[in-house]
């Protein structure tokens, strides 16, 4: 079983970025040597006159796809290793359309970009600095663009968890979308090759001997993923979850808890990649929960948050930290490298987070003192941020029935 980066939570690693540098060097090679150094052959595919773009990429999509799919059908590697990106359907439509203006005003794209500018093509340079510095300005806007609404986000319900698994779209399995996927690029070959042939003269491999071969290899490669086992109904590799000195190694280094005051942050920030679970008897979250946890109780917590395993972040908690911890190292133990614990649970974050400065046993500097106000503010305000339980509990919205913070003695 091949272990990724992503399965084994070392993409911040050096042998990460290593690797990631020379697949990079050899991505840009073949680029360059299939024409895409040129802005002018990139371009082209916009007037029909060159389609050596559709022709490259569908080729890299569909040799990928099928590499993928026999990866996993044959057992070298478990669908969990690999990071399926959510759908954010807003976002991409917008974002496509942004991208292909300025690809057809430009003639480049950022990958593109970056190996023309390595064949010292100063368009290509500007292009890439430009995109370099837009995507710098979006990333530091987008708390303001995702309060304006320009931007979705995660609490808005526009993410789209399609697909769950990798190669699953649509509710199809593997082998169905990937046969489909396959026909689609192979009328797409023939389909380039005739407009070439209209337009500009070209198509010299329509009806050739290349073409039908590919076509007929491409075909059969994806018709017999139907006689290999589904990697989706293969149980999960026991490899897959922490060993027992890699989790107590997690808890020595702090890597299994998270404070008060950086979970307040991250949701008041819009608690992007965050799942927040409540694991204490529904009366007890119905009467006071964090805004946005969903309530979900102990022994349904592997399934309930397998859409969320390695991806993002799951902070467990109670009114104390003992439940949480175990909860925490048995989904360790059953592969989830995200799951963490609330640091001294609800009651730790009522009285680090949501205690009124003026109750406070020493004064806050001003700043500090700011903060408790702004959580105050959204955690016992009266909006509701609704989250979609995958335990089919919807959550509430967080009530006002704070518990008491000065008791009568």
């Amino acid at each position: 079983m091949i272990e990724t980066f992503f399965g084994a939570d070392q993409l911040d690693t050096p042998r990460a970025m290593l690797a990631a540098l020379l697949i990079g060097l050899a991505f840009g090679f073949v680029l360059e040597r299939a024409g895409f150094g040129s802005s002018r052959k990139l371009a082209g595919i916009f007037y029909f006159r060159d389609m050596t773009v559709l022709r490259v990429m569908f080729t890299a999509v569909v040799t990928a796809m099928l590499g993928l799919a026999f990866a996993f059908a044959s057992g070298w590697v478990a669908p969990d290793q690999v990071y399926a990106l959510p759908t954010v359907y807003k976002a991409q439509i917008v974002g496509g359309l942004l991208f292909g203006i300025g690809f057809v005003i430009s003639g480049w794209c950022p990958g593109t970009a970056a190996v023309g500018a390595a064949c010292a093509k100063w368009d290509a340079v500007a292009f890439l600095l430009g995109t370099t510095l837009g995507a710098v300005a979006f990333n530091e806007l987008f708390d303001i663009l995702q309060r304006l609404g320009i931007v979705p986000g995660a609490h808005t319900g526009e993410v789209i968890g399609e697909p769950s698994e990798p190669l699953v779209a649509f509710g199809m399995s593997p082998a169905l979308f990937a046969l489909l996927f396959t026909a689609v690029a192979i009328a797409a070959f023939h389909a380039a090759e005739w407009v070439e042939k209209r337009v500009g003269g070209g198509g010299k491999y329509l009806g050739s001997p290349v073409l039908k071969a590919l076509s007929i290899a491409l075909a059969i490669c994806a018709a017999a993923l139907f006689i290999l086992p589904d990697p989706l109904d293969a149980p999960a590799a026991p490899a897959a979850g922490l060993a027992h000195v890699e989790l107590l190694h997690a808890i020595e280094t702090a890597q299994d808890h998270l404070e008060p005051e950086e979970l307040a942050d991250r949701l008041v920030a819009g608690g992007q990649e965050l799942v927040v679970v409540d694991v204490r008897p529904p009366a007890e979250y119905a009467a006071f929960h964090i805004r946005g946890a969903l309530n979900i109780s102990l022994p349904d917590l592997p399934e309930a948050l397998e859409p969320y395993r390695n991806r993002g972040l799951i902070v467990l908690y109670s009114n104390g930290m003992t439940h949480p911890a175990q909860a925490r190292d048995a989904l360790a133990r059953l592969g989830f490298t995200n799951a963490y614990l609330l640091t001294d649970g609800l009651q730790g974050f009522i009285e680090r987070c949501l205690k009124p400065v003026s109750l406070r046993s020493e004064p806050l500097p001003p700043d500090e003192a700011a903060k408790v106000r702004t959580w105050r503010a959204f955690f016992l305000g009266n909006e509701s941020a609704p989250a979609a339980a995958p335990a089919g509990k919807a959550p509430s919205s967080t009530s006002d029935n704070l518990p008491a913070l000065v008791t009568t003695q």
